[in-house]
């Protein structure tokens, strides 16, 4: 069997493993990213066109960025304990195949939620956002990244720790993290955290891409990612492919 009929026969049978899930999941992360949008700008009396912006764009970022490291380790760490993943590696096809056919899958869970958020946004504040033409791959960059380390994460450490670490992550993501806030109000040492970690890296493509004149976007953000995604992807590789 093709790569790439391999490749197609496993998104079909995810989404179809997944038919009744895979719907509420559309909707829930549609509604996380309108919670943001509306519900974030109710904590202030009044809010400036900078920290409206910051807002706007960083909904986005959090949609996909959760989606990856809170739902994609508790998916996987349950399809081990169930036995899909080990049935899966007995198939004849390559394993790495399986890895990038279920981030296929998950791309179109959340690529809705994303857009809503976009739409949402533009629409509640009345903004006119320039989208840059490296929306898609940042998009892209972030999906594979955020979910390469979400199956890292399932995939070498029990279960009940990953589903610990991934509610720990909820946190972390939304309220210590300068997605929807100027990294410069964080503790020096949380900065220099975030400095490596690629949480703020994915807020400033995402946000690089959407409001560029505003918020200037560097290769620096692009590289980060790419190093973290290129490490967690090698990891769930080596687990995916090892015998036993």
């Amino acid at each position: 069997m093709s790569v790439l009929r391999s490749y197609v026969l496993l998104i079909a049978w995810q989404t179809l493993r997944n038919k009744t899930f895979l719907p509420l999941m559309i909707v829930v992360q549609a509604l996380f990213a309108f919670g943001i949008v509306v519900g974030y700008p109710l904590l202030f009396p009044s809010i400036d066109p900078f920290t409206i912006l910051f807002l706007a764009t960083g909904a986005p970022a959090i949609t996909l960025i959760t989606m990856g490291l809170v739902a994609v380790p508790q998916i996987v760490s349950q399809a081990k304990t169930e036995g899909s993943l080990d049935y899966m590696r007995t198939l004849p096809i390559p394993r790495l195949v399986y890895l990038l056919a279920d981030m296929t899958v998950w791309l179109g869970i959340v690529l809705p939620g994303v857009v809503f958020a976009i739409l949402i946004a533009a629409w509640r504040f009345g903004l006119h956002l320039e989208l840059s033409p490296l929306i898609v791959p940042a998009i892209l960059l972030v999906v594979l990244t955020t979910t390469s380390t979400g199956y890292a994460l399932a995939s070498v450490l029990p279960q009940t720790l990953a589903n610990l670490i991934s509610q720990v992550l909820v946190v972390f993501v939304l309220m210590f993290s300068p997605l929807n806030f100027p990294p410069d109000r964080l503790p020096g040492w949380l900065a220099s955290i975030h400095a490596v970690l690629p949480i703020q890296a994915m807020g400033e493509v995402i946000r690089g891409t959407l409001a560029g004149n505003v918020f200037p976007l560097t290769v620096a953000p692009f590289a980060l990612l790419a190093v973290w995604c290129a490490a967690t992807f090698t990891v769930t590789g080596i687990v995916l492919t090892r015998r036993g």
